[in-house]
């Protein structure tokens, strides 16, 4: 992953260095589970942070195992999940660096702005993985910045990523399902253009 983002310096500067850490599940997860009739019965979330995506969705029932390369956000995570009384299996794990799970061992992957944040050369090893960590048939949620939106460079946001960028690189290993706008909406309000996008593991 890109080390440049300095991800466990922010997390340990609190609040204001994270403005994707919102504390409420992202409206897309659960927009998703809610179109489902049987919710996925394991799951990975790559990026996890603080826990609050991971944490909803073990409060639906499904076995998740949740990474993040932050050190202090893993902590904080396990702090929550005990407060929240459900068992999620945190690790400071780079999905880039080696698998989190066994091969096939999940249903479900979802990926909140962590693909949007890969150097070009590291993308295919993310999409390698999360394919070879789906079962048949599974399923990957990927919200992502979209450069549909005007932004002075300088200016605070997501990383943007052409339609391109996701669906030249993503379909020899999955099929689009579906790709949306979306916007990723940070604490002071401001909302983001971004992706919504799911696909599904092709069958090999």
């Amino acid at each position: 992953m890109q080390k440049d983002w300095a991800w466990d310096d922010r997390y340990k500067a609190g609040k204001e260095a994270l403005p994707w850490d919102t504390g409420v599940p992202a409206s897309e997860l659960v927009e998703y589970f809610g179109s489902l009739s049987c919710v996925p019965k394991r799951a990975l979330e790559i990026g996890c942070g603080t826990g609050t995506d991971a944490i909803w969705m073990a409060q639906q029932g499904v076995v998740v195992k949740a990474i993040d390369i932050s050190p202090t956000a893993i902590e904080s995570a396990k702090g929550k999940t005990k407060a929240a009384g459900v068992k999620v299996d945190f690790s400071v794990s780079d999905i880039v660096e080696k698998m989190p799970v066994s091969e096939a061992g999940v249903d479900f992957v979802f990926d909140r702005g962590v693909y949007h944040v890969m150097a070009p050369e590291q993308r295919a090893i993310f999409i390698n993985r999360v394919a070879a960590a789906l079962d048949k048939g599974g399923y990957w949620l990927c919200l992502a910045g979209s450069a549909d939106q005007n932004r002075d460079p300088e200016s605070l946001g997501p990383p943007q990523l052409k339609a391109s960028d996701l669906i030249d690189n993503i379909e020899p290993k999955f099929e689009v399902m579906w790709l949306q706008r979306a916007s990723f909406i940070l604490p002071d309000g401001k909302p983001h253009l971004a992706w919504k996008a799911l696909f599904k593991k092709r069958a090999i």
